[in-house]
């Protein structure tokens, strides 16, 4: 009984013994030495051309890297750089979520109690975030100042170059014709650089009274928050719980945190209401006024602050 599998002298894979090899096309027989039968002879046999690679099915490992030149099925989006405006917001989110954090491991502290080496460790790492990110901001803002003086300095020397064209015209290195023809397109670019200029003047005022996108109220909350927790710093070194270096130097980061909280109001009208309790916190420190009058007056603002939110 013949073999069932026979091996391609053409391009050397076991092969069924056909009379054609599956991967190559060779005629089989040749190999055999034998000769088609009758019917065979009478029918033109076709051999199919060699291709040019060969086609292996044992490879099924389809987890393999495709070869390099040949395109995935489904290529990726090219990645797209967010513009500065972009970044420049996600930083100041990012910056507003560390500050935030930072006011609510305060209330955790003072309330709930923990390590105070656990404390220091998060303090200390959310504030060198906040540094991090404060730096972008300063970075982005000096670019923006650089660019805008630049462009005020390229719409002064377009105006002064009307000017020394009638110099030259007074001089007669140049003719008034000259003067004619020249003064069109010097007007043009003044005036494309004085919209340039007014638009990167505006954008600079945005930046540096632009917030992180919280509303009013939260951003009122958190300052409320951060000024609790520094009427609770004596407290926390007097019973032990934190060193007076520490004491002192929360106070102060905790000072710049309530700021920058402050800083983020709706409308002058807001402001002025929010000013009123750094009034009521001098007035309580000299004694004009007490506790409960403190309490008091701090909460009739905060109707008045109500009041002006849902407005």
């Amino acid at each position: 009984m013949d073999e069932e599998f026979t091996l391609c002298s053409s391009c050397g894979k076991q092969v069924p013994r056909y009379q054609f090899c599956i991967y190559c096309g060779y005629n089989l027989l040749k190999d055999r030495g034998r000769t088609p039968q009758a019917n065979e002879e009478e029918r033109p046999t076709f051999e199919p051309p060699m291709p040019t690679t060969s086609f292996v099915p044992e490879d099924t490992n389809f987890s393999r890297p495709l070869a390099e030149g040949i395109m995935p099925p489904f290529p990726m989006a090219p990645f797209m750089e967010p513009s500065g405006d972009a970044r420049d917001t996600q930083v100041r989110r990012e910056l507003l979520k560390y500050q935030i954090w930072k006011v609510k491991l305060c209330g955790i502290f003072s309330e709930r109690g923990m390590p105070t080496r656990v404390f220091t460790n998060i303090w200390e790492g959310y504030g060198d975030e906040v540094t991090r990110l404060q730096r972008k901001i300063e970075e982005s803002l000096r670019a923006r100042k650089t660019s805008y003086e630049d462009k005020k300095a390229e719409l002064e020397n377009a105006k002064l170059k009307i000017d020394e064209l009638r110099v030259r015209v007074a001089i007669g290195e140049i003719s008034e014709s000259d003067l004619l023809i020249r003064t069109p397109s010097i007007r043009a670019d003044v005036e494309s650089l004085e919209r340039e200029v007014s638009r990167l003047d505006e954008q600079l005022r945005e930046e540096e009274t632009k917030h992180s996108g919280g509303s009013p109220r939260e951003m009122f909350e958190h300052e409320q928050s951060a000024r609790a927790f520094v009427s609770k710093i004596d407290g926390l070194i007097a019973e032990g719980k934190i060193s007076m270096e520490l004491g002192r130097r929360l106070e102060v980061e905790m000072e710049e945190i309530r700021e920058y909280f402050s800083s983020m109001v709706g409308d002058q009208g807001e402001q002025d209401l929010r000013n009123e309790f750094d009034t009521l916190e001098v007035r309580y420190k000299v004694g004009e006024i007490t506790l409960a009058e403190l309490e008091s007056l701090k909460r009739e603002i905060v109707t008045k602050l109500e009041r002006h939110w849902a407005n």
